[in-house]
């Protein structure tokens, strides 16, 4: 089946998007913008997209529901929207009323529910070798509010980005984990304006708690240098990535000859590029929905009850 997809928006991450849809039975064949049509198959006409089988939405976060709403009431295929869906509890409560059947050609693409990372966090939990697990440890940061672009961009506008870094970085590690653990039981959050550009949060930590007794700790900042770290600690040992290496460190009894605890020995290292995992599960996260398309199945629920849950926990952290 070749698939007929439509644009909505061709910013960065549109471009990021089309490269993985480089194939014989995909044709992009249009893509919206309001304003510009500098390109041949640039529209600024919503209803030239009505005719394809799927429309990706690419654009600022605070337009996801008015082309949201439009493609419900008028599309009939599915709809591929990047995160986060909506930016505030009336919108969201327009998502959640939904009946399931148009639930079910949403997808919102939350990547690292498809990640490598996932696939050895479900290894790991609650084995023999870490234990029980105690604590996620996220770090993603990089100095994007020091670029010249960053003050007139729509990621440092309060107004545009209205749940600001939450929404753009942190909510990959939230969704992660809801998707993993479920729902937290409390949170806490602390944000801040590093720089003095723009009128959006550029830094912010997010700690969680969940009901089994496992807390995270989400470090996310468009201020400081880069860093993308990962860690997790059980009882009886712990794994990190850091500079693109996996470690295993086990087991917890590991004794200096005075009999005190000393660090565990590395078990396993081996390499693990956290860019790569992250342009891995944007193409298998891209490959699962393009399935369902060209099957004409239904998109579990799970996935857009989560999508929505991580959503609404922004609004909370944000509250």
């Amino acid at each position: 089946m070749v698939v007929n997809v439509g644009f909505i928006g061709y910013g960065n991450q549109a471009k990021r998007l089309e490269k993985y849809l480089l194939s014989d039975d995909i044709i992009i064949t249009s893509r919206f913008h309001p304003t510009n049509t500098s390109d041949s198959y640039n529209t600024k006409n919503l209803e030239d997209l009505l005719t394809n089988d799927c429309i990706f939405i690419t654009s600022p976060n605070n337009t996801h529901f008015e082309y949201l709403e439009y493609l419900i009431n008028n599309f009939s295929g599915y709809i591929f929207c990047e995160k986060p869906p909506v930016i505030n509890e009336y919108q969201l409560i327009f998502l959640k009323n939904l009946p399931d059947q148009k639930k079910q050609k949403i997808f919102f693409n939350f990547n690292f529910r498809f990640s490598t990372l996932n696939s050895v966090l479900k290894k790991y939990l609650n084995s023999e070798v870490i234990g029980k697990p105690i604590h996620f440890n996220f770090i993603s940061t990089h100095g994007l509010a020091f670029k010249k672009e960053y003050p007139s961009s729509w990621r440092s506008n309060g107004k545009t980005n209205v749940n600001n870094i939450l929404d753009t970085v942190a909510i990959h590690y939230i969704d992660f984990l809801i998707f993993s653990l479920g729902l937290p039981i409390s949170h806490t959050v602390d944000l801040h304006k590093i720089t003095k550009m723009g009128t959006s949060n550029d830094t912010g930590h997010v700690a969680l708690s969940f009901s089994n007794g496992i807390t995270a700790s989400i470090f996310v900042s468009y201020a400081s240098s880069y860093v993308n770290e990962f860690s997790l600690f059980g009882t009886n040992g712990y794994i990190t990535i850091r500079e693109n290496i996996f470690k295993i460190f086990s087991p917890r009894d590991t004794f200096t000859t005075g009999r005190n605890f000393t660090s565990p020995p590395i078990i396993k290292e081996e390499n693990f590029d956290l860019e790569k995992n992250y342009r891995d599960s944007l193409s298998n996260s891209l490959n699962y929905f393009l399935d369902h398309v060209k099957n004409l199945s239904n998109i579990p629920l799970v996935h857009f009850d989560t999508s929505l849950n991580s959503n609404n926990m922004v609004f909370s952290l944000n509250s």
